[in-house]
């Protein structure tokens, strides 16, 4: 099976989702089926199809070593709370923290545009919690 590149293909879902975010400052790599995107003042995220519904946007953060599962589990219950636009849940391992949403539907500029907005609005939450230093490398 021949690999498609997703910034050769305007026919690839991803292609107006890898435009958008290199028009907004980030640099965009492709791993498989998935956009990397990283910002030099933003977290990065990744962007993955899911063909047919929409897009999975996700970034994530490694734990703190050592830390008590159910002291991270508070937290991350902390920010789901707070949180209005994403979801945060701790991988099984505990190593990790993903925060996520999903966009339905096909690319749609203005749509993708104040998802963006809405993650970033979340993500300042994350920023100024009062323990998101204490629980994340």
């Amino acid at each position: 099976m021949t690999e498609i590149n997703i910034s050769n293909s305007v026919a690839h879902p991803l292609a107006k989702y890898r435009n958008h975010m290199e028009f907004n400052g980030y640099h965009v790599e492709e791993d498989g089926e998935v956009l990397i995107c990283r910002h030099p003042r933003k977290q990065n995220i990744s962007i993955k199809s899911v063909i047919g519904r929409g897009v999975l946007i996700r970034t994530y953060f490694y734990c703190q070593p050592n830390m008590q599962r159910v002291d991270v589990l508070e937290y991350v219950n902390d920010l789901n709370t707070e949180f209005v636009f994403m979801k945060a849940y701790l991988t099984l391992d505990g190593e990790r923290i993903y925060i996520e949403t999903f966009c339905e539907g096909e690319y749609d500029k203005t749509v993708f545009s104040i998802l963006l907005e809405n993650i970033e609005s979340d993500r300042e939450i994350f920023n100024n919690h009062q323990r998101t230093l204490e629980f994340l490398q």
